[in-house]
């Protein structure tokens, strides 16, 4: 039986690709005691519109977790990922993912510390669109994991997280755009890094866990040398008072119905722990 392949609609879609597709993100694999995914990377996934024949780059891509679901989130799209990380076993959970979800041909993991994207290791504007969910907490904040790679995944200083732009910088073409998902309380640095880096806040979307409290994270959209002109978005609604998903969030991102309790993906130390 022939599989399903992506811009192309007139082939049969195989039974277990079918299957693992509808269960995911559930299946997945990734570290045991490591660095776990969130809900974070599903609503980054779900947050950036990539066009037709996209070429995405996931700076620090971990498990693949978003660039696979931006993959599967736009199905009539020809898009490909390239997948960056710096641990080598997140690389090859990646892989793992991709061949588990007969996604090899359109995501590429590589190897590659952040500081070294340059011209030694790409060409200069080669992507249209870069996603990043970068470690969103400083290092004197809050108990560090005993984990190294939960560690190096959940917290970097100013200067490491300034690396995340100016990848992104180097990588994308002139208009090229750039989603990023961030702690709210740290808006502030968000948005100076990015426009340092010519990339002009474009779109925020603030995400709460429950509109009495204040906003967790914010997702922010950029555009390379883009004009000055910034979009605040109707908020973000997570979770309704039995800690369930609400409506909104589950129509804002499908993937979060496999399953509706907040236990879905909130580790301990994230923004709406």
């Amino acid at each position: 039986m022939s599989c399903f392949i992506f811009g192309v609609t007139n082939l049969p879609e195989c039974p277990v690709e079918k299957n693992n597709r509808e269960k995911f993100p559930r299946g997945l694999s990734q570290p045991e005691t490591g660095f776990r995914f969130s809900v974070d990377s599903l609503l980054l996934s779900c947050f950036i519109s990539p066009a037709q024949e996209n070429k995405v780059v996931d700076i620090g891509c971990g498990c693949g977790v978003i660039g696979l679901g931006l993959i599967l989130a736009n199905p009539q799209k020809d898009i490909h990922v390239t997948g960056l990380d710096n641990c080598p076993d997140m690389i090859n959970h990646s892989h793992k993912n991709t061949a588990l979800l007969k996604l090899s041909t359109r995501f590429t993991p590589l190897e590659m510390d952040v500081c070294k994207v340059n011209s030694k290791s790409f060409q200069a504007e080669t992507f249209d669109l870069a996603v990043a969910n970068p470690p969103y907490r400083i290092p004197e904040s809050g108990r560090a994991p005993q984990d190294i790679s939960r560690f190096k995944a959940s917290f970097c200083d100013h200067a490491e997280l300034d690396l995340f732009f100016k990848a992104a910088a180097f990588l994308l073409k002139n208009k090229g755009k750039c989603g990023i998902i961030f702690r709210a309380e740290r808006l502030d640095n968000l948005l100076e890094k990015m426009k340092r880096h010519s990339l002009t806040p474009k779109r925020i979307l603030p995400v709460y866990g429950k509109l009495a409290k204040p906003a967790g994270l914010v997702m922010v959209e950029g555009v390379k040398n883009a004009r000055p002109g910034l979009k605040m978005m109707s908020p973000l609604i997570l979770y309704d008072k039995y800690n369930q998903f609400t409506s909104q969030a589950l129509e804002f991102c499908s993937f979060l119905g496999c399953n509706p309790s907040r236990g879905l993906a909130v580790p301990r130390g994230s923004a709406f722990s």
